[in-house]
């Protein structure tokens, strides 16, 4: 396959897309690209390229608007893509990762980012809208290993906070906050609640977007993830929160959250343990303590952005920390 590019490096050519591609595989030509969809916001595009040796690879092209540099979700998008080129550049090679897309170019160029990845859809084809069973404990198992590999990580290049809905970045869904019950005690609670959402001894690197779009699968019990913008530090919990509300099926959330979570547990202890690593004497019931405190701080962003997934849920369980 092609060879990878140092991060952000210089393309000269025209065309963004065409010329990082050629430049990652000298010995092929592009005879055809499709797009796969538009980015959030009208950022850009994913497209799939075919060369002309019948590989075919991804490609996320991101080209910011020009006239909206002062805006913080500009910032936030804008510095996102920044991270994910990090990560692909620097970080999706470790061996003790799970499945995801290997890296063939990262491109930086005058405010636009060029990722070549491999094409995963060709081992795993499969997705999936909701997550139960052998499906959900799959992702777990994923994020589990995910989080033993990136334990305590404390190097530059990533976020400092992984996720997108966390208070200090969500400013103008706290104002949108309502006036019902719910939404007065949360705006009075956010910042302690936040703050409940943070401990350095036992943080990770988060995937930051821990949902069923963002994974491709083999079969029932065999996935791969893509897409690193929001990948950051944070409690592996959030992660665990996010996927619980927005993807798991509804009866197996409510009826048996406990379980998954001790499944997790078990998971990220097994994968430690192949690691070589310790956790520092980090507990299942003190990760059960994180995952209800970031589960309410989702809880906070959907109040005031809009509900979806397991909310229903989520409020209810999370409604007896809310003094």
């Amino acid at each position: 396959m092609g060879r990878k590019h140092p991060a952000c490096s210089t393309a000269n050519a025209s065309n963004l897309v065409a010329d990082t591609v050629t430049d990652a595989f000298p010995d092929d030509s592009v005879v055809g690209k499709t797009e796969l969809c538009s980015l959030w916001a009208g950022y850009g595009s994913i497209y799939r390229v075919r060369l002309s040796s019948g590989v075919s690879v991804i490609v996320k092209h991101i080209s910011p608007p020009q006239n909206d540099t002062l805006s913080v979700s500009n910032a936030r998008k804008v510095r996102s893509y920044q991270v994910e080129g990090y990560f692909y550049g620097h970080l999706s090679a470790a061996s003790t990762l799970p499945r995801l897309p290997r890296t063939h170019a990262v491109v930086c160029e005058d405010g636009s980012f060029c990722f070549v990845l491999e094409d995963l859809s060709v081992d795993f084809p499969k997705t999936f809208h909701s997550l139960g069973g052998p499906t959900l404990r799959a992702a777990l198992s994923w994020l589990a290993r995910f989080h033993a590999a990136f334990w305590n990580y404390s190097d530059d290049g990533v976020a400092d906070n992984g996720g997108y809905w966390y208070l200090a970045t969500r400013q103008e869904e706290f104002e949108a906050l309502g006036n019902d019950e719910l939404s007065v005690k949360l705006r009075a609670q956010a910042a302690s609640i936040d703050q409940r959402c943070r401990d350095p001894r036992f943080e990770t690197l988060l995937h930051g977007d821990a949902k069923s779009a963002n994974m491709l699968w083999r079969d029932d019990t065999t996935c791969a993830w893509v897409d690193f913008q929001y990948v950051g530090r944070g409690l592996g919990a959030k992660d665990v929160a996010y996927l619980l509300c927005s993807s798991g099926g509804r009866s197996e959330v409510a009826n048996y959250a406990d379980d998954l979570l001790r499944w997790y547990f078990d998971e990220f202890e097994g994968a430690m343990a192949s690691n070589g690593r310790n956790s520092g004497g980090y507990t299942c019931d003190l990760f059960r303590s994180h995952f209800d405190w970031c589960l309410l701080d989702y809880v906070r962003f959907m109040a005031g952005w809009g509900f979806w997934g397991n909310y229903d849920w989520a409020i209810r369980r999370t409604k007896p920390l809310l003094a």
